[in-house]
């Protein structure tokens, strides 16, 4: 399966297919910046990813993204939803712990004293492409607060599944389920402690496991070569803080200690099976499960992302049935950080049976190729194309498609929609005139019938409803009568004929004449009319007259 278009050429510093969507938050406005990208990365505090170096404002002469890349707009490309305030404070009751199922965890309005008080947090993800790392998934994670003093503790939950807050009920529930939210096999939460010197020295990684929250590594951190920035021995976790006063993308400012960022390859530290749905920043009494955690901001954090896409291709008038056959195609894309399984699309209005096929996409992130059964699954940046048909009874038709794909813990789905527009078919009449004359008996008397003929063709691309033939005669300026000839495919060619007793002999002249019957001449007109089919409007096709003209002595 060919890598999408999306994925290539792209320079370190802006991460490919970011993945972070605009947190929906439950009334509390919680926030975060997310986004997944690939680009190449070999270690957490230097990769060229992210700028891990104790400030949020994006140095140029770095390479890497800041918290400043991502405000106050989003660049294209990303999915970075900015940063945001937490403008609804919420505390944890006490008695809430880590250790507890999120069903049993409690919180009440209000803010905490400014030193627990967390006014933003933000995460980024990216997966990375380098030797070593290749796959892993790069986070990168952040807040900051009100004030700070003495030694700080800060903690960073990452759940699988998508959780909210009922600001009603003072409980975390489910967004898909509105169900309690529990905890979910391999839910991961990195604890960081600081002193007031700004020194990093510890992070205790914990995972849910078996319903318990089990501590999966206690990692010792050192200072680097970037001041201000402790890691591990294998630059797997990484934290910092601000050694003196900065400003924030947002223009406020926080003095020493207030401002905390770390990192963390999850991959190498909690594991591959990383499909996280949301995200939540705790303030804490310690680093341990048994600290009394207060303050809090949750937030999306849908690491895993897929993205489809669609065009109308082609489009087909069908004359027989007055409908017209769109052709539509796209891609569905892994642009989060882990791959995705069971994938299918639907689409509103639905496939004609037997059209919708599957392909490699090719350079230009188009179908390529002869068609392919649908992967089972698709790793990160991979995707796949398809091309279906469906039939419409309008010329102009709203279209919308619908990709799902599983997570291993919860299904993602991404639309796209598109108006496809059909072009008329080209319309016309025409008809052809031809008379002559015969004598008859008429009450005892020699009289004139004018006999006339023709045909009607239907000289466009489209079915003509109700066709008839207006014939006129002796200069009459209405129908002396209609001839139903019915509907009308395109090109057909369908005969008319009649006749009639004319009361009225034109000179060449065109004046009435009796004393003279050689010259006698008796024109007849002829006319033809039809309807459009309701997918064109319903209006009505005229042809242009034709006139026979029958004398009766020749000249």
């Amino acid at each position: 399966m060919n890598q999408s278009p999306m994925f290539e050429g792209r320079k370190a510093r802006r991460p490919l297919g970011h993945l972070c969507r605009r947190l929906v938050h439950a009334v509390a406005a919680p926030l975060l910046v997310a986004a997944i990208g690939v680009s190449p990365a070999w270690a957490i505090h230097d990769d060229g990813l992210f700028e891990l170096d104790g400030n949020a404002l994006s140095d140029a002469s770095v390479p890497g993204d800041d918290w400043s890349t991502f405000y106050p707009t989003v660049p294209p490309g990303t999915r970075a939803t900015g940063i945001i305030a937490d403008t609804v404070p919420a505390v944890f009751r006490g008695g809430s712990k880590d250790t507890d199922d999120i069903s049993n965890w409690r919180y009440d309005l209000g803010a905490s004293p400014p030193k627990d008080d967390i006014v933003h947090a933000y995460a980024v993800g990216y997966s990375a492409t380098a030797p070593g790392t290749a796959g892993d998934l790069m986070v990168f994670f952040g807040a900051d607060r009100k004030a700070f003093s003495g030694t700080a503790s800060l903690g960073f939950w990452f759940f699988k599944q998508q959780i909210v807050r009922n600001d009603a009920t003072h409980r975390f529930v489910n967004a898909a389920t509105n169900a309690p939210a529990t905890h979910t096999e391999g839910d991961a939460l990195v604890a960081f402690e600081y002193t007031n010197g700004g020194a990093v020295t510890g992070v205790r990684v914990y995972k849910w496991h078996n319903n318990a929250l089990v501590l999966d590594a206690n990692v010792g951190l050192a200072a680097t070569d970037k001041v201000g920035v402790f890691c591990d021995p294998s630059d797997h976790i990484c934290g910092s803080t601000n050694s003196g006063q900065i400003t924030l993308p947002t223009g406020e400012t926080v003095e020493a200690g207030q401002f905390f960022e770390g990192g963390i390859n999850i991959s190498k530290l909690v594991g591959q099976d990383y499909c996280f749905a949301s995200f939540m920043a705790t303030s804490r009494s310690s680093d341990t499960t048994n600290a009394s955690v207060k303050n809090f901001l949750l937030g999306n954090f849908p690491v895993c992302h897929m993205t489809v896409t669609k065009t109308c291709d082609t489009s087909e008038y069908q004359a027989a049935s007055d409908t017209v056959l769109f052709t539509v195609k796209g891609a569905i894309v892994n642009d989060g950080g882990g791959p995705l399984t069971n994938l299918s699309l639907v689409d509103s209005p639905a496939f004609n049976a037997g059209t919708l096929q599957y392909y490699a996409c090719d350079a230009g992130g188009q179908p390529g190729g002869s068609p392919i059964t649908l992967p089972g699954s698709l790793a990160v940046g991979a995707s796949v194309c398809y091309r279906g048909k469906y039939t419409s009874s309008t010329l102009s038709k709203y279209d919308e498609v619908t990709a799902s794909a599983n997570t291993g813990f919860s299904t993602l789905t991404a639309t796209a929609h598109t108006t496809c527009t059909g072009t008329a078919p080209s319309s016309g009449l025409s008809v052809t005139k031809n008379c002559d004359l015969d004598l008859v008996q008429q009450s005892g008397q020699l009289g004139v019938k004018v006999n006339f003929s023709g045909s009607v063709t239907n000289e466009g691309g489209v079915t003509l409803k109700n066709v008839s033939v207006c014939e006129t005669h002796e200069g009459a300026s209405t129908c002396n009568a209609t001839i139903n000839v019915g509907d009308m495919a395109p090109g057909a060619v369908v005969p008319y004929s009649g006749s009639y007793m004319p009361s009225l002999a034109l000179n060449s002249g065109g004046t009435s004449t009796l004393t003279e019957p050689k010259n006698a001449v008796f024109k007849d007109l002829a006319k033809a009319t039809g309807t459009l089919p309701a997918i064109l409007g319903g209006t009505t096709v005229t042809s242009s007259s034709k006139e026979a003209t029958c004398t009766l002595c020749a000249p």
